[in-house]
């Protein structure tokens, strides 16, 4: 801290340009040519009388003194240079505790405060926005499909199969439709929509179409995603993460740029968050499987074809991005177990 002003000698009244340089808990007076005129104590020092609209003077033991250029000057005092560190000081262990707790009680926001509540949210949310949401996911991944190449015939039999399912677990089939696409991009793939759109992939069809049951295994996998809000949930949880982003760094260009999906940061949040959804999906499509008198081996099956796929080497930066499934391996190994 530098402040400039007038230096007025003991017993005298001779004075000169000089400035300040506060360096807790010293004090030198210089002139304006660096020559050194008064080294004190800050602790020594005593403050003029304030007077409205005038300069307030430092008075050194010396009985010389400073008065600084700026009449606002508010002069540093042994408690403002002092007071923080020594109750820093004082407090070591109210320091070290916060320290630890801040990111303890961050983590615990993010990853269970934030999931605990988009869950509950995401059961109250009306069908008119869910459709906007697919509307506009499907804008986006536009760019990615092609027309289908897959035989009418062949998708007709497909969605009897699967709404005929449907019906045999009561689930209610007037909120489900399915799409078929080509995409090289996205390889073998299936994705839920919150409105009950899913979507094929040619490259899935034709890999599992062979064995219809384990095809179904991979859409009753998505089925478990909406019919537990997990997309719906992902939104609220970005929301929220967001929020406590912006408000530990302020900034909300950032909060829009996390919300809409684009921040890094929010991508792996999203990332593990929807980890615990897929084992979730994947327990709801083993357990229907099972319901239906159809061995979990069907499921097993589709997730081998799947690391077959992903062995390839094929699956792009897009689809490495799209993906936040657990290892296949783990999801394998998951399904023995139930």
């Amino acid at each position: 801290m530098e402040i400039e002003g007038v230096y007025y000698f003991p017993n005298s009244s001779k004075s000169c340009p000089a400035k300040i340089k506060f360096k807790a808990p010293q004090l030198k007076v210089q002139s304006l040519d660096g020559d050194l005129l008064l080294e004190s104590d800050i602790d020594s020092i005593k403050q003029d009388s304030a007077l409205p609209g005038l300069p307030t003077s430092l008075i050194f033991t010396d009985n010389s003194s400073f008065t600084p250029n700026d009449k606002n000057i508010n002069w540093p005092t042994k408690s403002f240079v002092n007071s923080v560190p020594q109750r820093l000081m004082n407090n070591l262990s109210s320091v070290v505790v916060i320290i630890i707790l801040c990111p303890v009680m961050i983590w615990y926001l993010i990853f269970k405060t934030v999931p605990a509540f988009a869950g509950s949210i995401a059961e109250f949310i009306p069908e008119e926005p869910k459709a906007t949401i697919s509307e506009n996911s499907l804008k986006f991944l536009g760019d990615y499909f092609l027309e289908t190449d897959i035989d009418p015939m062949k998708r007709k039999e497909i969605e009897n199969h699967f709404f005929d399912t449907l019906n045999r677990l009561n689930v209610s089939k007037e909120r489900y439709k399915l799409l078929f696409y080509k995409s090289e991009a996205l390889g073998a793939n299936a994705f839920a929509l919150p409105d009950g759109t899913i979507i094929l992939t040619d490259a899935m069809v034709n890999k599992l179409y062979a064995n219809p049951n384990s095809l179904l295994a991979i859409l009753l996998h998505e089925v478990g995603h909406i019919e537990n809000n997990h997309g719906l949930e992902l939104i609220i949880q970005s929301l929220g993460v967001g929020i406590i982003f912006t408000y530990l760094v302020g900034d909300v260009q950032g909060l829009t740029e996390m919300i809409t999906g684009s921040g890094i940061g929010i991508g792996l949040v999203q990332a593990s968050f929807s980890r615990d959804m897929e084992i979730e999906a994947d327990k709801y499509s083993i357990n229907s499987l099972e319901s239906l008198g159809i061995s979990k081996k069907e499921f097993i099956y589709a997730m081998e074809a799947a690391l077959a796929e992903d062995s390839t080497g094929n699956n792009n930066l897009l689809l490495d991005f799209l993906s936040t499934h657990p290892h296949v391996e783990d999801r394998i190994e998951l399904a023995k177990k139930l």
